[in-house]
């Protein structure tokens, strides 16, 4: 099957033209598939490192199970897109729409360390909940990804589509779920959270697992750290 894979209309950041706000949109938040970096403990960042073999086996067996969905968006990072093309041909998903804001945080200089080596270089940050100069910060991050969703929100009420199927990563829906004020719990890959966009306002729902995510999936180092 082939899968069309489309850049998103509004990439520029928060600012640009305004979008009208659907009523209500439910939108699925997927962490991607395992990737090499996941397999190796290693923070990833906006680093594009690809799907480990494991990881396309998960996104292959997730398929068939997301197959209700009418629209599938997934951030830039190529974990992100290998996961959304996989799972688009078992669920019969025509097209995937790319929108580059709901991209993995930017972790300055921790991408591609392990936490051993954070530890050493930077001794007791991950224990306070400290991070280092140039790491984005949850508000941040959280900025970015309202202004991505209620834009995904938008292009989905223009298209009559009620549900969305959104791959993205661990530190999104970890600073959406911190803004929301819930509890984070551990997060495998193709795990996330329901997110509901109302009026343009973006409320944080209920936890959701897609297949057999535990046997699929590293520790998820960004996912499960401390609040920045």
């Amino acid at each position: 099957m082939s899968v069309e894979v489309a850049a998103a209309a509004d990439t520029a950041g928060a600012g640009g033209p305004p979008v009208s706000s659907p009523l209500v949109t439910r939108l699925l938040l997927l962490r991607h598939a395992e990737s090499e970096w996941n397999a190796q403990g290693r923070w990833q960042g906006q680093a594009d490192t690809p799907l480990t073999d494991r990881g396309r086996r998960h996104a292959a067996q997730a398929g068939p199970l997301l197959g209700g969905f009418e629209m599938l968006v997934c951030s830039d990072l190529r974990r992100a897109r290998q996961s959304a093309e996989i799972i688009a041909a078992g669920a019969g998903i025509a097209s995937i729409d790319v929108e580059p804001r709901l991209r993995e945080r930017n972790a300055g200089p921790w991408q591609g360390l392990t936490r051993a080596e954070i530890e050493r270089d930077w001794p007791g940050y991950l224990a306070g909940g400290r991070r280092p100069a140039d790491y984005e910060t949850d508000e941040q991050l959280a900025a970015r990804a309202d202004a991505a969703l209620r834009r995904v929100a938008s292009v989905a009420d223009s298209r009559s589509a009620s549900e969305v199927l959104v791959i993205t990563h661990g530190g999104v829906i970890h600073s959406l779920t911190v803004r929301a004020g819930l509890n984070m719990a551990p997060m495998p890959n193709l795990s996330g959270r329901w997110v509901t966009v109302a009026h343009g306002a973006v409320e944080v729902g209920e936890p959701a697992t897609v297949g057999d995510a535990d046997r699929h999936s590293s520790e998820a180092v960004e996912a499960l750290s401390p609040p920045s």
